[in-house]
């Protein structure tokens, strides 16, 4: 059997980083008690043999138990893995331990508990810095010159290297792009279900931000449902999918969108909707969380150029003709 390919690496905005081209989200059920920490090692070690050097996760993700996860299986995987080559990035402000499942979540933007979040952050991932360093859904009123002040301390003082906003709000995008050199790196979601987030990601981008896609597989509802044996996981990501308002908003939209997706032949649904995401050239990574291994190889296997002109433009149609605009 042939040795697998390494993943593409693609810049990060006007960073000087370069990342791969999927990224490996350690949240969700993978970073759950209940999810055996050997398992979740095995899907990191594995990401790093394929050459994923972008691991995105969040102080707050999987009841606060993702990130000291992910911390401890990295410090394990340094001597084979260098701490240098690898691009690690994570979030402060969500004082929740859900994310929001609920849509209800609970903030704080003060510069004294950003700071306090980092440094946790730090400790719990045995790093001396992030590479990349946050704000977890913050809104444009939020984005005080205190908190900006204290920010540019720490990095000045080296807890992180870039900045970022993780967030679904088009307003918080717009701020971003009409203020470049204020942040560096956008975390968003997008997939082919949220077309209509493009110009502002060609925004971002040209304001030199580096942009990564979340949610590229729109938490499912783009894939076929297939029969197998159920596990923990799978009720768990069920049990979002119907209780999370974002993911409902989904669900209504992606019924004609799925159809479109399973009439591309040359790869795989979920492949067909990273090539989707990540033929768009402004953006640098798609982040892909998962518990099976298996589905991480597919996606890692997906060939950017095999989604032609004119199945994307079915899956362009399909969007316009079940549009259902993001929030």
């Amino acid at each position: 059997m042939p040795t697998p390919s390494p993943v593409a690496l693609r810049p990060l905005g006007r960073s000087g980083l370069q990342v791969s081209q999927v990224a490996l989200g350690c949240s969700g059920f993978w970073g759950h008690r209940r999810f055996a920490e050997d398992q979740a090692e095995r899907i990191v070690r594995y990401a790093l043999e394929r050459g994923v050097n972008l691991f995105d996760t969040g102080h707050n993700y999987a009841a606060f138990n993702a990130e000291p996860r992910l911390g401890r299986i990295l410090q394990r995987a340094f001597a084979s893995h260098p701490r240098d080559g690898l691009v690690i990035s994570s979030k402060a402000g969500t004082l929740t331990g859900q994310a929001g499942v609920s849509g209800a979540e609970h903030r704080d933007f003060s510069p004294e508990a950003i700071e306090r979040s980092c440094a946790a952050s730090l400790r719990n991932l045995h790093c001396d810095h992030l590479d990349i360093f946050q704000l977890h859904g913050i809104g444009v009123p939020q984005i005080t010159d205190e908190l900006l002040s204290a920010l540019a301390r720490m990095r000045r003082n080296g807890m992180f290297r870039l900045l970022g906003i993780n967030t679904h709000t088009a307003g918080t995008m717009q701020f971003m792009a009409a203020h470049p050199g204020m942040f560096d790196v956008a975390l968003i979601d997008y997939n082919a279900l949220q077309q209509d987030r493009e110009p502002l990601i060609a925004a971002m981008h040209a304001a030199g931000i580096g942009v990564l896609a979340g949610t590229v597989l729109a938490q499912g509802h783009l894939l076929p449902a297939r029969p197998r044996v159920p596990r923990l996981a799978d009720a768990w990501y069920l049990a979002r999918a119907w209780l999370k308002p974002s993911s409902r908003e989904l669900m209504r939209s992606a019924r004609t969108m799925q159809r479109a997706v399973a009439t591309v032949r040359s790869q795989t649904p979920a492949q067909t909707a990273f090539a989707y995401v990540l033929q768009n050239p402004a953006i640098a990574s798609g982040v892909l969380g998962t518990t099976r291994i298996g589905n991480l190889a597919q996606v890692l296997d997906t060939r950017v150029d095999a989604l032609q002109a004119d199945e994307r433009a079915r899956l362009v149609a399909a969007f316009q003709s079940g549009r259902s605009p993001s929030q």
